[in-house]
């Protein structure tokens, strides 16, 4: 008689949008502070990546050799294995570039002089004094980026037929056959 042990497969995904899911939560509670939105484009870009690494695992058998590929190249991989195109021009496409345009100058920005202008004499407020893209981080695009971003993951899930709310799984599990024990 074999024996079996219980199994459940994480997904990171499910992790990454649980935590972007309690930003949101949080950002209604505390009313979203300058400071307290940048976490958002993080999130927003590990739960895209992470689902892209999902879909990539359970559907192309030599995934491990791309992971490592830039985010752009794993959608257009994962386009041409459902044979269709990936459209950059329009949502939610756009949307995934825009995350991870912004990701990138998070995470790999230098520092950047901005001047006030002409008619921003003394006193100015330093809060003020940020990169044109740093201030379209802003409370309007990150409450509609939660929209825009449940459009682009049920949008990836449909390539390969996928329900709706996969890009939510957490974990799935079941009973495993043990191979080293036969009772």
């Amino acid at each position: 008689m074999k024996r079996y042990r219980v199994y459940q497969d994480f997904t990171a995904q499910g992790i990454n949008v649980s935590a972007l899911m309690a930003l949101y939560a949080d950002l209604e509670k505390s009313g979203g502070k300058k400071q307290d939105l940048t976490p958002f484009v993080v999130f927003l870009a590990f739960s895209i990546e992470s689902y892209l690494n999902s879909l990539g695992a359970r559907n192309i058998k030599f995934w491990d050799d791309l992971e490592r590929l830039p985010w752009k190249s794993k959608i257009e991989i994962l386009h041409k294995t459902t044979d269709q195109k990936a459209d950059w021009g329009k949502e939610p496409l756009q949307f995934a570039a825009e995350v991870f345009k912004l990701r990138d100058k998070l995470a790999h920005g230098k520092a950047e002089r901005v001047v006030a202008k002409d008619n921003d004499l003394v006193p100015v407020d330093s809060r003020d004094l940020v990169p044109e893209w740093y201030k379209g981080i802003n409370i309007e695009w990150v409450l509609e980026a939660k929209g825009r971003f449940r459009t682009l993951m049920v949008y990836l899930g449909s390539l390969f037929d996928l329900h709706e709310s996969d890009h939510l799984m957490l974990s799935s599990g079941g009973m495993h056959p043990d191979e080293e024990t036969d009772i």
